[in-house]
């Protein structure tokens, strides 16, 4: 299958633009590279790549040096942005996927790519890890290697995550990332794999504790805001049971209601709190899924609905969003009450774009706080 014009200009635009991007990710990120055995990136011949998804920019800095450029599957909301819509359209090669959904549409696109002759990379969890660890891996992924019959190549990311992690607002110093590239399952062994071993390799080549790792390491990242959009991700004090009572200024964390004071090191560890990381803390905290559904919790917001036939946003205006006795209460600029039954396929995007589905209408709310919690209130998939 040829080209379209389309993939012409972008594969032009990108060979103009990469120079530039090389030096941007340098200065983002330092980053080591390990290729294992058979990986080159003057590859020709398409493949499926794989990658654990630890921050935001590991989706430039792990296809960046191949030549032939990879389609890589991202979210929707990327296409309705306008700050990112002409990007994703006009230059970089990439395709929407609606997060928590199945989309054939996705599919067909990808196995277009592959046609055309280009590699795809997808990014398995389908998110940015919020706590350090690689989630939940969906199994749709395993089908479409099955379908493909490609090399399926993947790219284990190591200390992205303390570099920068998601829900922080300050910044780190010293950030830096190892990307491990390996051809995992050839495509000969893909062909009498089954769909279950298939997953069970790449689950577990793409786990990855990015605290663990940083026990190994011990790389400062030293801040002055390090602890800042933590009340974000956790929402159960482990001390005291409390469930809303974090806060957060600088490198301290504090719960307002057993007054225990904690803060964040330079090596991205907890301290004075019963968890020095967020991965059992956040283990923890799953098990209050009961008393969360029972808390009262309240944050403001810009609201927005999504249409999916044009790629498009309208802005409803500044809200004050209400969770209390199963409900959420719009107030604000637009009034509306939701019962938490009705709700289907909440998502969080980007630090804390809070969006789901109503009455089969696309809801986004870029909430100010509490992300994480919000989110558990809808839905315990994630």
């Amino acid at each position: 299958m040829k080209k379209r014009r389309i993939d012409r200009q972008q594969d032009f635009l990108l060979s103009i633009l990469r120079p530039f991007v090389y030096l941007w990710m340098r200065m983002d990120t330092k980053r080591k590279l390990y290729l294992g055995e058979g990986i080159t990136f003057k590859r020709k011949e398409p493949f499926v790549m794989l990658a654990n998804h630890t921050f935001m920019f590991d989706v430039i800095h792990v296809p960046l040096r191949f030549k032939n450029v990879p389609f890589i599957v991202a979210s929707h909301t990327l296409f309705k942005k306008k700050a990112t819509k002409f990007l994703v359209t006009q230059v970089a090669h990439v395709i929407a996927k609606s997060k928590g959904q199945s989309d054939t549409s996705t599919v067909r696109d990808l196995i277009g790519a592959v046609k055309r002759g280009y590699p795809i990379l997808i990014f398995p969890e389908g998110d940015t890890t919020f706590y350090g660890e690689t989630g939940l891996i969906e199994p749709s992924t395993m089908k479409l290697i099955k379908k493909l019959e490609l090399d399926v190549v993947v790219c284990k990311v190591k200390g992205g995550y303390l570099s920068k992690p998601r829900w922080a607002t300050g910044k780190r110093k010293h950030r830096s990332a190892e990307f491990h590239y390996d051809i995992m399952i050839s495509k000969e062994k893909v062909k009498s794999l089954s769909l279950e071993e298939i997953n069970d390799i790449i689950t577990k080549t793409l786990y990855h504790n990015d605290y663990d790792y940083q026990r190994q390491v011990m790389i400062p990242h030293p801040g002055k805001k390090l602890a800042e959009g933590l009340e974000d991700v956790v929402y159960v004090c482990p001390l005291c049971q409390g469930i809303h009572t974090l806060e957060t200024n600088g490198n301290h964390i504090r719960c307002n209601q057993c007054k225990n004071e904690g803060y964040i090191d330079e090596y991205g560890f907890i301290q004075n709190f019963k968890f020095d990381n967020l991965i059992d803390w956040n283990q923890y905290q799953k098990t209050f899924t009961k008393e969360l559904r029972e808390s009262v919790l309240e944050t403001n917001g810009e609201l927005y609905y999504l249409h999916s036939e044009d790629n498009s946003l309208d802005e409803l205006g500044r809200i004050n969003l209400k969770y209390e006795n199963k409900t959420f209460y719009i107030s604000g600029d637009h009034e509306e009450i939701i019962p938490l039954s009705d709700i289907q396929n909440a998502t969080i995007t980007l630090r804390r774009d809070f969006g789901f589905i109503y009455h089969e209408k696309n809801y986004l709310i870029k909430l100010d706080q509490y992300g994480a919690a919000f989110l558990r209130i809808a839905q315990d998939k994630y």
